[in-house]
């Protein structure tokens, strides 16, 4: 243990790290409980509209594609030995970040969006879902079977479709929320090529 001030905040940082590395590796058994339970309550809570119902649904149903996707690191693995040829382009910090901050943060963001009216967010979430389900789908014609392609299939392709069409936004706004969603997915593309470059470099 160091001494002074210094040492003092060390050893307080020290378990703040240990908390945090502890949930970036547990983080998907948080969907495995949660995304039934999501998935569930439309049953029991009073009855949305079908807008409103369809974005409710985008945390489960991410939360479910979760399962399929990184169950036992499945889809990282995927990435850095069959994309990326050995080198760790995602790293397991990565994948948290990508997947609780970044995705459950935009789906809970869209549903209290739209609670009070605004709907745009919403849009974002499904042309984020239907990318990704895009990106899933196109890559059977490259690597087969990836982890997470049955769920895009079969929950992210007819809900994202459901929840544009019944959308009342302007075109204008259709395509800047599919902008973005390429966007966002370019730039996760981009930093995992970006670290597979610095690692051969060296």
């Amino acid at each position: 243990m160091k001494a002074g001030p210094e040492g003092s905040m060390e050893d307080l940082k020290s378990p703040f790290r240990e908390m945090a590395a502890l949930f970036i590796r547990n983080w998907l058994w948080i969907a495995i409980v949660m995304g039934p339970a999501l998935g569930i309550l439309p049953l029991i809570l009073p009855k949305m509209s079908v807008p409103v119902l369809l974005i409710f649904l985008l945390s489960p149903a991410y939360m479910f594609h979760q399962i399929e996707e990184h169950w036992r690191d499945r889809f990282r693995l995927f990435v850095n030995q069959r994309v990326f040829g050995g080198v760790e382009a995602l790293t397991p910090a990565a994948v948290f970040w990508i997947n609780v901050p970044i995705v459950w943060g935009i789906d809970a963001g869209a549903l209290i969006s739209a609670a009070f009216g605004r709907f745009e967010l919403a849009l974002l979430a499904f042309y984020m879902m239907l990318v990704n389900a895009v990106v899933h789908t196109v890559g059977i014609f490259r690597f087969g079977y990836n982890p997470g392609l049955v769920t895009s299939v079969i929950i992210f392709i007819p809900l994202s479709c459901a929840g544009l069409v019944t959308s009342s936004q302007p075109l204008v706004t259709h395509l800047i929320a599919l902008g973005l969603a390429v966007i966002g997915h370019g730039l996760i593309f981009g930093y995992a090529l970006s670290r597979v470059l610095r690692l051969r470099r060296a």
